[in-house]
């Protein structure tokens, strides 16, 4: 199957370094390559809400045990990291909300399209700052 312009891959460069929490990003990245694929083929509202349901769920479910690891790992960010998370969650209500309450296509296409961004954004720079962190951990205790 051929990749579309749109698809997220998935690459090294994404690892934190933790296999189960790759494992759950990969995940979220499926979620998020369905979400975008349901956008681009204009399906409806229904669908479209199913898969951004799944996807805040599936993050939901992430966003505890990520907590659970760094809390028990002594993550020097954690607080801060644990705050990001409820930040978006608060986020991801509000535009659900709206998400429900609107009619039009491009107003729930473009809701979707921002969970995605939130999400993906997080990713890419929050995770990342316990990546190096979590590889030290890692190395001092296979020493």
């Amino acid at each position: 199957m051929e990749k579309s312009e749109w698809e997220i891959a998935w690459s090294d460069c994404l690892s934190v370094g933790v296999p189960e929490m790759d494992e759950e990003h990969r995940q979220f990245i499926a979620r998020v390559n369905e979400l975008n694929k349901a956008i681009i083929d204009c399906e409806d509202k229904v669908s479209v809400g199913r898969r951004m349901h799944l996807m805040l769920l599936q993050a939901q479910q992430h966003f505890a045990h990520e907590e659970q690891l760094l809390e028990q790992s002594n993550f020097p960010g954690f607080a801060a990291h644990r705050a990001g998370h409820a930040q978006l969650t608060a986020q991801f209500d509000r535009v659900m909300k709206e998400f429900e309450e609107s009619e039009l296509s491009f107003v729930w296409a473009l809701k979707g399209l921002t969970l995605k961004q939130r999400l993906v954004e997080h990713l890419l720079t929050e995770d990342m700052k316990y990546r190096d962190f979590m590889r030290a951990q890692k190395g001092r205790n296979q020493t």
